[in-house]
C-alpha cells in the first residue's frame, strides 16, 4: 500500500498541470462577455451582464466566482489543449496503482467561517473564525494540503456531525460583507480547484510560550495581544503607567516586524481602557442624569459587540490548542490576520475614545449635543455608529418633553432638560418668573425657535392648572400623537427634525394657545376686561369722564391732606349711574375704584387722585 501511494505522489510531484488561477469574479465575468463577443453574440454579452449585476445585488450564492468559472469552463471545447479543466482523471489512469481508483478526490473548496472544527480535523483544508467575522474566508489556494487521513487507510472520509456548532454569531464590528476574502487574505492559487490533494508531512508544532532559544514566538504573542485587547497585561505586554501605553517587555527577544505588529495591536487595549474606564467611573455617578446614563449604555453595547468578537478569537487559540495547529497553517491565528480583523473595531474604538474625551464634563442637553456635532462627518460607517449613539442620548430628552408639551410635567430631577423651573416663584407670577431656558442645555438639533415654542406649550398647560384652575385633561386640549418610546423612534424623529418634529411642536402650540385664549375670553372676559381699561383708564368712555371731572373739580381743588378716600369713591359711583357707564357689566363696574398716591407738602388733590381698575387671577398676568 506504501509503495502504491509513494508511486502516486510522485507522477502527481513531477505532473505540470497545475495553472495559475486568479480568484477573481470580474476578472472571470470579463472572460465571459469577451467570449462572447468573439462569437459574435452582443445581445446575449449585454443579457450576461445585466444578469451578473442582478445576481451581486443578491445574497444567494456565497461563491458567485466558483459558479462563474465554472460555466467558463463548461463552455469551452474539452478537446482543445488550452482547456482550463481537463480530464485530470485520465491523466493519471496510465499511472495509478489499481486501488487508487476508489480513493476520493478531495476538492479544494473555499469554506464560510461556520465550518465546524471536526470537519478540518477530518482533513478538509478550511478557514478559521465563524461567521461573527462576517464570512471572511482564509481560502486554502496555496499549495498542497495534507492528505486525508482516511486516504491513507484507503475509506472514505468520515461525515462532519450535522449539528457541529459555528464558533459565535454575528458580529457587527467584523469586516464588511461585501469585502473580497480573498483579496485580502489569499495569494493567487498555484493549483486547479479540482484534483487529488497531495499528501504533505506534518511540520512539527513550535511551542506556545517561545522556542527552547529564548526567542518569543509569535503564537505567545497573539495569546498576549488576545489579553491586551481586554485590557489585561500579558506575559510580554504589559501597561506602562509612565508612558500610559502598553509596552513589549524590553527583555524579550523578537524581531522588528513582529514588535511593530504588536505594537500597532495594543493600540485596541488602550482604546479599550479610555472608553471601559469612563463608563465605570460614569454609570456608579446618579448625578450624571438619564442622557448620561444613555450614553453609558449605549457604550456598553458597542463594547459588548468588541467582546463577542475577542470570545470568538479566543476560542478559536482553545481549538488550535486543543488540536495542536500549526502556527504556520492557513487556519491558524497570526498577527497578521488580527490585524486585518481588527481594523474595524480599532476605527469604532478610536471614533468612542475620541467621543468619550470630547463629552468630559458634559450632561443632559449639552451632551446630546456634543454626540451630535460628531455625527456630521463625511465617513458613512462613522456617522451611522455616531447617529446609533445619538438615537439612545436623545432618548431621555424626547421623552421630557413631550411630557412638557403634552402634560405640562417637568420631571427633570437632574437638570438636564432645557426648560427650567423655579419653585420659589409664587403662582401670580407664574406666567412671567416661574419657567426659562436653560440656553446651555437645548440639544444642537433643536432650534432656538422650537425651544421657545416649547417652553410656552408648557408654560400654557400649568397656567391653565394653577391659574385659571381648568380641569380639562390636556390629551383634550392637543392629541398627543406617539412618543419616543424606544430609541428607534427617536432615531426616526431624528432624522426629520424639519418635517416631523417641527409639525408635532406647531400643531401642540396652536392647540394649546387657542384653548388658553379660549378660556381666557370665554371665562374670565378677557376682551371685556381689555374694553373696559381702555374706556376709563384711556378716557374712551367720553360723558363719563366729563361728568366725573365736574363732580371731582372742587374736591380736588384743596390741599390733598384734606381729601377722603370713601367722599372720592361716593362721586365716582354717582359719576356711573349718571352716564351710559351704568349699562355696563357688573362684573366690570365692581373693578372700578378711586385710589390716593402718597402726599407731599403743598401737594393738592391733583396731585395725589388716581383712577383705578383692581384685576386679579388669570387677567391680572
Amino acid at each position: 500500500d506504501v509503495a502504491h501511494q509513494f508511486q502516486y505522489a510522485v507522477r502527481v510531484i513531477g505532473s505540470n498541470y497545475a495553472p495559475t488561477i486568479e480568484r477573481d469574479e470580474f476578472l472571470v465575468s470579463e472572460k465571459i462577455k469577451k467570449e462572447l463577443l468573439r462569437q459574435r453574440r452582443e445581445a446575449d454579452a449585454a443579457l450576461f451582464s445585466e444578469l451578473h449585476r442582478k445576481l451581486q445585488t443578491q445574497g444567494v450564492l456565497k461563491h458567485r466566482w466558483s459558479v462563474l468559472y465554472l460555466l467558463l469552463s463548461l463552455s469551452e471545447d474539452p478537446r482543445k489543449p488550452s482547456s482550463r479543466v481537463g480530464n485530470y482523471g485520465a491523466l493519471f489512469a496510465q499511472a495509478l496503482p489499481r486501488d487508487a481508483h476508489s480513493t476520493p478526490f478531495y476538492c479544494t473548496r473555499p469554506q464560510s467561517l461556520a465550518l465546524g472544527y471536526g470537519e478540518r480535523s477530518a482533513g478538509l483544508s478550511g478557514s478559521i473564525g465563524t461567521s461573527g467575522v462576517s464570512s471572511l474566508g482564509v481560502y486554502t489556494l496555496n499549495g498542497p494540503t495534507p492528505t486525508p487521513p482516511t486516504l491513507l487507510a484507503g475509506q472514505p472520509p468520515q461525515s462532519v456531525a450535522a449539528g457541529t456548532q459555528s464558533l459565535g454569531s454575528r458580529l457587527a464590528w467584523a469586516l464588511p460583507i461585501n469585502s473580497s476574502p480573498s483579496a485580502t487574505m489569499a495569494p493567487p492559487s498555484t493549483r486547479p480547484p479540482f484534483g487529488p490533494q497531495v499528501p504533505a508531512p506534518r511540520a512539527v508544532r513550535p511551542r506556545r510560550d517561545g522556542d527552547p532559544a529564548g526567542e518569543v514566538s509569535e503564537a505567545a504573542l497573539v495569546r498576549d495581544i488576545l489579553y491586551v485587547f481586554q485590557g489585561i497585561d500579558g506575559k510580554f505586554i504589559k501597561m506602562s503607567a509612565q508612558e500610559n501605553c502598553y509596552k513589549i517587555d524590553s527583555k524579550a527577544v523578537l524581531c522588528k516586524s513582529l514588535r511593530d505588529t504588536s505594537s500597532r495591536l495594543a493600540e485596541l487595549g488602550w482604546l479599550h481602557n479610555k472608553v471601559r474606564k469612563y463608563t465605570d467611573v460614569r454609570t456608579l455617578d446618579q448625578a450624571f442624569g438619564l442622557v448620561g446614563q444613555s450614553f453609558c449604555a449605549s457604550l456598553h453595547q458597542e463594547l459588548k459587540e468588541y467582546y463577542r468578537l475577542l470570545s470568538v478569537l479566543h476560542s478559536q487559540l482553545q481549538v488550535e490548542d486543543e488540536q495542536g495547529v500549526n502556527m504556520c497553517t492557513e487556519s491558524s491565528l497570526t498577527l497578521r490576520r488580527l490585524l486585518v480583523w481588527m481594523y474595524d473595531p480599532k476605527v469604532r474604538l478610536k471614533t468612542l475614545a475620541a467621543l468619550v474625551d470630547y463629552c468630559q464634563g458634559r450632561k443632559g442637553g449639552e451632551l446630546a449635543s456634543a454626540v451630535h456635532a460628531y455625527g456630521k462627518t463625511g465617513d458613512p460607517q462613522m456617522r451611522a455608529l455616531v447617529q446609533h449613539i445619538l438615537s439612545l442620548v436623545s432618548h431621555p430628552i424626547l421623552n421630557f418633553l413631550y411630557r412638557w408639551i403634552y402634560d405640562g410635567e417637568l420631571e427633570d430631577t437632574y437638570h438636564e432638560f432645557f426648560v427650567a423651573s423655579d419653585p420659589n416663584v409664587k403662582t401670580d407670577r407664574l406666567w412671567h418668573d416661574k419657567y426659562s431656558l436653560r440656553k446651555s442645555m437645548i440639544p444642537s438639533f433643536i432650534t432656538m425657535d422650537q425651544a421657545r415654542k416649547v417652553l410656552l406649550i408648557g408654560k400654557s398647560i400649568n397656567f391653565l392648572h394653577q391659574v385659571c384652575h381648568d380641569r380639562t385633561p390636556p390629551g383634550k386640549i392637543t392629541p398627543a400623537s406617539k412618543p419616543a418610546d424606544t430609541p428607534k423612534d427617536a432615531a426616526e424623529l431624528l432624522s426629520d427634525l424639519e418635517g416631523a418634529f417641527q409639525e408635532k411642536i406647531d400643531a401642540a402650540y396652536f392647540d394649546t394657545s387657542k384653548y388658553l385664549l379660549d378660556v381666557l375670553n370665554r371665562n374670565y372676559l378677557l376682551l371685556e376686561h381689555l374694553q373696559a381699561m381702555r374706556r376709563y383708564l384711556l378716557l374712551g368712555q367720553g360723558d363719563f369722564i366729563r361728568h366725573l371731572m365736574d363732580l371731582l373739580k372742587p374736591e380736588l381743588a384743596r390741599p390733598a391732606t384734606t381729601l377722603y378716600q370713601h367722599n372720592l369713591t361716593g362721586i365716582l359711583e354717582t359719576a356711573v349711574r349718571a352716564t351710559n357707564a351704568q349699562f355696563d357689566n357688573a362684573e366690570i363696574l365692581k373693578r372700578l375704584d378711586v385710589r390716593l398716591l402718597e402726599v407731599s407738602p403743598g401737594d393738592t388733590g391733583w396731585d395725589v387722585f388716581s383712577l383705578d381698575y383692581h384685576v386679579d387671577g388669570p387677567i391680572a398676568t
